[in-house]
């Protein structure tokens, strides 16, 4: 890891795949899309995609993404997303045998394609407005307006990017008192809003699209949005707060976050297709929760060590790493 890299970013990154993996084992253990995880809340949806987003916009630098070239820019994100992206998901279909489709090389591993689709907008908006605000404004207007901008939840990603970005800014910033009393109230608002979750509220049960518009979708919109954003902040700031008590290796490990995403869908598909096999599911709270978390660090393991083997090549790396 870096000397000089800050550690509390690449730790929150790591909670948030984390908690992405288990929810994902919980899946394949319970043999359900929607499971019995945490309790049967499920609460984790509502805030462990916004996480990973709000960590993606965390180091945006718009200065520099204006001098830099966007064709050279872009091809840097399609290598470090796109392409480990499409290698996993043959990975995927070689162990679950599965027969490859253009519409699932398009729409699996979405989280990563929406990044990628969402940085290009970002940069090209940097480049065509120089004023910081208004081109947060106007490409976030773009986006949410636009038709079809709920495929792949890019309508809904976006503004956690740009939220990143701005709240680096004041969280990173000397205004001690006024981040603490913001965290505490994304905490208190953040667990009043999950009294009111459910599954049907997600981005998955209810995406919203321009085209359909009418006000329990737009409701829905804000709704998950204030939630996956009030826990994240809150999420943030006790990592930031706490962070030379936690163990450096969380953050090392939270480097790895974009291949365990891509990984842990095929392990999981793999244990899913076992499970299905010999018929042996659970959906019981305790248990789940248990076997989830074990699945999940037995996922990292075996792919922080895959990493340290791929990182031996140079074609390995590039198509397992994206470096």
């Amino acid at each position: 890891m870096q000397a000089n890299r800050l550690t509390y970013p690449d730790i929150c990154k790591f909670i948030a795949i984390f908690i992405v993996t288990c929810s994902h084992s919980a899946q394949a253990i319970s043999g359900r899309t929607w499971t019995n995880f945490l309790g049967g809340t499920e609460i984790d949806i509502a805030f462990n995609m916004p996480l990973f987003m709000l960590m993606s916009g965390w180091f945006l630098n718009l200065d520099k993404l204006r001098s830099t070239n966007t064709f050279i820019y872009l091809f840097s994100k399609f290598k470090r997303l796109i392409i480990p992206a499409i290698s996993w998901y043959f990975i995927y279909c070689i162990f679950t045998i599965n027969i490859p489709t253009i519409s699932s090389v398009l729409s699996f591993y979405w989280y990563l394609k929406a990044l990628f689709i969402c940085l290009g907008i970002i940069i090209v908006s940097a480049k065509l407005i120089k004023n910081d605000t208004l081109c947060f404004l106007i490409s976030t207007i773009f986006v949410i307006l636009c038709p079809h901008t709920n495929i792949l939840k890019i309508n809904f990603m976006f503004p956690y990017l740009w939220t990143g970005y701005y709240l680096r800014k004041m969280i990173d910033s000397d205004k001690v008192k006024l981040i603490k009393t913001i965290s505490i109230l994304s905490l208190i608002s953040g667990v009043v809003l999950s009294i009111y979750w459910d599954s049907s509220k997600s981005v998955y049960m209810s995406p919203f699209n321009i085209l359909e518009f009418n006000t329990q979708m737009l409701y829905s919109y804000i709704y998950r949005f204030a939630i996956g954003l009030f826990l994240s902040v809150f999420i943030i700031y006790v990592i930031k707060k706490f962070n030379e008590k936690i163990p450096n290796s969380l953050a090392s490990y939270g480097q790895y976050s974009l291949v365990i995403y891509t990984s842990s869908f095929v392990f999981n598909g793999l244990l899913s297709k076992i499970l299905n096999h010999f018929n042996i599911h659970t959906n019981e709270y305790l248990i789940l929760d248990l076997l989830s978390i074990l699945t999940c660090i037995i996922i990292i393991v075996l792919t922080i060590s895959i990493c340290k083997v791929a990182e031996r090549n140079k074609t390995a790396k590039l198509l397992l790493m994206g470096e």
